[in-house]
C-alpha cells in the first residue's frame, strides 16, 4: 500500500515539473471542459483510490484532444465542479501522454 502511495506521489511530483509550456496556453473550451468530464469523472473524483485510464479510453482521447492542458481544464471547473481531485486531473497529462 506504502509502494502504491509513493509511486503516486512521484508521478504527480513529476506531472507537476514537466509540464509542457507550450501546450498549457490556457486555450482550452468550455465544451473541451464538459467532455473532459463527462468522460472522466470516473478517474477524478476526490473520494476514492486513484485508477488510471487506459491509453485508448475516451477520457485519454479526451486529455490528449487538449493538448494534455490539465491545468487550463482544472481552471474552467465551476465551483461546483471542484469536488474533483486535482491531483488526479493533473496527472492525467502524464498518463494519457
Amino acid at each position: 500500500m506504502l509502494a502504491g502511495k509513493m509511486a503516486f506521489l512521484f508521478l504527480l511530483v513529476c506531472a507537476i515539473i514537466s509540464l509542457d509550456p507550450v501546450a498549457a496556453d490556457g486555450s482550452c473550451t468550455k465544451e473541451q471542459k464538459e467532455n473532459f468530464v463527462l468522460q472522466c469523472t470516473n478517474f477524478i473524483k476526490k473520494n476514492g483510490p486513484f485508477e488510471s485510464p487506459p491509453y485508448f479510453d475516451k477520457c485519454c482521447v479526451t486529455v490528449r484532444a487538449v493538448n494534455r492542458d490539465m491545468g487550463c481544464i482544472y481552471g474552467l471547473l465551476s465551483c461546483e465542479q471542484k469536488e474533483y481531485d486535482k491531483d488526479k486531473i493533473l496527472i492525467l497529462s502524464i498518463l494519457c501522454s
